[in-house]
């Protein structure tokens, strides 16, 4: 998220763009335009652009139909290899993960049958390949969404293949062990594909077995952390004992905290006792490398912090974690500051609980 610039707004869906998105059409089209000249690089820009609203429509495949159920989508991330939707929770019922999973790929088809039809079938794969006419992008288009179709059909967590694994076991296993299993056997498949893409030398597969292999151990982790903390009120998992900071500290300040405690998150606390932001180690090593020690705190801080009432579940603190804050602010009903949580304090929360075999 802190790599990606935001380039619309659709139906109060955010859609973002990922740096690297931008660094590898660029990378690709000087190369091509090194190589084989200015008409190359830009039909493969425009292919791979057209290409990447193919994907955003299969995004949008995912999250209308997540909508039907209620649940909303505040953002979508466009990356090199793909699309990622971030659902503000989870679907509740087995049926409802596999109507979502499906969507994206049911559109991804529709997409290719709409261009087969327009080109009056499927044309010559090799002849596809080798022009460079307006038939010939749009008939790659087809190729390409066709094998996008077969591909997320895999049963590879996280694919769409994967989900719709994963919903089957969880309405036999229940939601925890059936994510366990299908995060095992999505990296399973990673391995495998990803020893193939290396024996052919294909260097972007070998990048997406990667990301499959690590993003269904992170879900998979997500989800445990989500069973361990569910029914849990916030309050019982927030930080309490911790250094505080006020608005006009200079950065030096902060840097002598940083040093003598373990903290890497500081609150900044209003003389009313309400929090007015946070600052991270990332913000003090900034400030200091941009406008020196003599910085402001408030300068410096983050200053949209989530917050929730102490009371209120810890869903909803992981929910708003998973946005890439990098704390949630607990309050009192008042509204003063009372502790805050952080993806690290929750990860050792969750081997805490795998200690002692909850």
């Amino acid at each position: 998220m802190h790599w990606s610039i935001m380039i619309g707004q659709i139906m109060g869906t955010k859609i973002r763009l990922h740096m690297t998105f931008l660094f590898f059409l660029v990378g690709i089209g000087i190369m091509l335009w090194i190589q084989s000249g200015f008409g190359a690089a830009l039909f493969t820009v425009a292919f791979l652009i057209l290409l990447f609203l193919c994907v955003l429509l299969h995004e949008f495949g995912h999250i209308l139909a997540a909508r039907s159920f209620g649940i909303f989508t505040p953002e979508v991330i466009l990356l090199p290899i793909g699309g990622i939707s971030r659902l503000e929770r989870i679907p509740e019922r087995p049926r409802e993960e596999i109507l979502i999973a499906i969507a994206g790929p049911a559109v991804t088809l529709v997409i290719a049958i709409i261009l087969i039809l327009l080109l009056g079938g499927l044309p010559d794969p090799l002849k596809v390949l080798e022009g460079t006419s307006g038939r010939d992008l749009l008939g790659q288009l087809a190729y390409v969404n066709l094998v996008l179709f077969f591909f997320n059909l895999i049963p590879a967590f996280p694919l769409d293949g994967g989900r719709v694994l994963r919903a089957a076991l969880a309405s036999r296993l229940g939601y925890l062990q059936g994510t366990r299993i299908a995060a095992h056997v999505g990296q399973a498949i990673a391995i495998l594909f990803g020893l193939y893409a290396i024996i052919i030398g294909h260097i972007i597969l070998v990048l997406i077995a990667v990301f499959v292999f690590v993003a269904a151990g992170a879900e998979a982790g997500l989800v445990r952390l989500r069973a361990v903390t569910s029914g849990l009120p916030a309050g019982e998992s927030m930080i309490t004992a911790f250094v505080a900071l006020k608005r006009a500290a200079p950065i030096s300040d902060a840097t002598d905290a940083l040093i003598r405690s373990s903290q890497t998150e500081f609150p900044v606390i209003g003389p009313d006792g309400r929090l007015e932001g946070m600052l991270t180690r990332n913000d003090i090593i900034k400030a200091l490398h941009t406008s020196g020690a003599q910085t402001m705190v408030g300068e410096a801080m983050h200053r949209e912090i989530p917050s929730v009432l102490r009371w209120q579940p810890m869903d909803e603190v992981v929910r708003l974690l998973a946005t890439g804050t990098p704390a949630v602010a607990v309050t009192e009903s008042s509204g003063r500051f009372s502790g805050y949580i952080t993806s690290e304090n929750l990860q050792e929360q969750l081997l805490v609980a795998k200690a002692v075999g909850e």
